[in-house]
């Protein structure tokens, strides 16, 4: 239903567009969808809160390492790569390899990439250095992730890919982007990091006062974060982890603060 409703806001969108450009043009008089709005045609769409339990998030790597997921390495790695970083999906999606410094472990994104419209700073940790490492020796042009000749992956394809595997991995419908909800949402509750320190990771703008007094980047303490995370996953493959889970007030708002947001 949610599927449903976002599809319908989003023709709604696009033919209030197309109308807009009719009368600017002069072929039409008036924009005939200006007072159709969200609740009209598809209601308004609540925020997605699914992020994936850690017994979840086990399942999903087991299914990718293990030899009958039938996936291509780069939507395997992809799916791999935003669950380490919580990466938004277009920006690896759109990524070259221009942007990936393996010498010193850093992955700068442009401005023209990013959702923030600013430069965007990622450590590289070892497994995910690896990931790029592997989608680098299989490459045949200028995009980390590309499925025809110097083109980036369609906005799409991740998407399908997904889709494809949802039953085969056994655990409840997810997307791309609660991946990202996941790794927002495991830095708070398991590994307890500063909540502005997930912001930073995720590239979130601070509030208003705090970017004005407060432009550190703060690329140490998201190293450390990204080093732990990554540690952590790979552990799961490893061993049986059990994680502890701790809830206290000051936690909890931390948790909100991070990932209410999350987009």
């Amino acid at each position: 239903m949610l599927w449903e409703c976002r599809q319908a806001n989003k023709v709604l969108a696009a033919l209030k567009q197309a109308f807009s450009y009719g009368v600017r043009r002069g072929a039409l008089s008036e924009n005939p969808a200006i007072l159709l709005q969200a609740r009209d045609v598809g209601g308004m769409e609540k925020p997605r809160e699914r992020n994936l339990s850690i017994n979840e998030i086990k399942a999903l790597l087991s299914f990718l390492e293990s030899g009958i997921n039938r996936m291509s390495l780069q939507t395997k790695l992809a799916i791999q790569i935003i669950l380490h970083t919580g990466i938004r999906s277009g920006e690896l999606r759109l990524a070259t390899w221009d942007e990936i410094d393996f010498n010193n472990s850093l992955w700068t994104i442009p401005k023209e990439h990013t959702k923030q419209d600013e430069i965007m700073r990622i450590h590289l940790t070892e497994s995910v250095r690896t990931m790029f490492q592997e989608l680098k020796t299989d490459a045949s042009c200028q995009y980390v992730l590309s499925a025809k000749d110097n083109e980036p992956l369609s906005p799409k394809a991740l998407s399908r890919s997904i889709s494809r595997i949802q039953e085969r991995v056994g655990i409840p419908h997810w997307t791309a982007h609660d991946l990202r909800r996941t790794f927002c949402t495991q830095l708070s509750e398991t590994l307890h990091i500063d909540p502005v320190v997930i912001e930073k990771c995720l590239g979130h703008k601070m509030p208003k006062i705090m970017a004005t007094y407060n432009r550190n980047e703060m690329l140490l303490q998201r190293k450390e974060a990204l080093t732990r995370w990554s540690q952590y996953l790979n552990t799961l493959l490893e061993n049986n982890v059990v994680p502890i889970q701790v809830h206290s007030a000051q936690h909890s708002l931390g948790k909100k603060q991070s990932c209410s947001s999350t987009v």
